[in-house]
């Protein structure tokens, strides 16, 4: 039963619905429904779309690890591939001062290919120009 002090607080007209009862709200609720699942399944395609894409770019960082390429890996350390074990997935990269270390090969997030149109730009500008490198102490006395 209902007290007298509830229906004080809280008057209800006999003939409105209750949540849940028959009114005219009940197509609003199947059409936030549809936009609900909606927005679900364009959330979902959009995570598997932006996964696959990720997993591609893997797969062509990994096969573009060859010996003799420059690759950067997932902590920014770039380096050229000297070595790959296909069987232990490793690779083995060289630094510019000539140290060694072994990576995974899941370690490679990307190679680097090396532009051919800046490579021509700057032997046009410095005909002269070696490729030797150019942290490498001169012998050139600074005085």
């Amino acid at each position: 039963m209902i007290d007298s002090l509830t229906l004080h607080l809280f008057p209800v007209a006999a003939n409105t619905p209750v949540a849940g009862g028959e009114g005219g709200e009940a197509g609003g609720s199947a059409i936030f429904m549809l936009l609900m699942f909606g927005l679900l399944a364009l959330f979902i395609f959009a995570t598997w779309r932006r996964s696959r894409k990720m997993r591609e770019d893997v797969r062509k960082a990994n096969e573009g690890a060859v010996v003799g390429a420059e690759v950067v890996t997932a902590g920014g350390i770039v380096g050229r591939v000297i070595s790959r074990d296909d069987e232990r997935q490793r690779i083995t990269l060289e630094f510019s001062h000539g140290d060694r270390m072994d990576f995974l090969l899941q370690a490679v997030q990307q190679v680097i290919e090396p532009d051919p149109d800046l490579a021509a730009d700057i032997h046009a500008l410095d005909p002269d120009q070696t490729d030797t490198d150019p942290t490498a102490p001169d012998n050139s006395d600074p005085r």
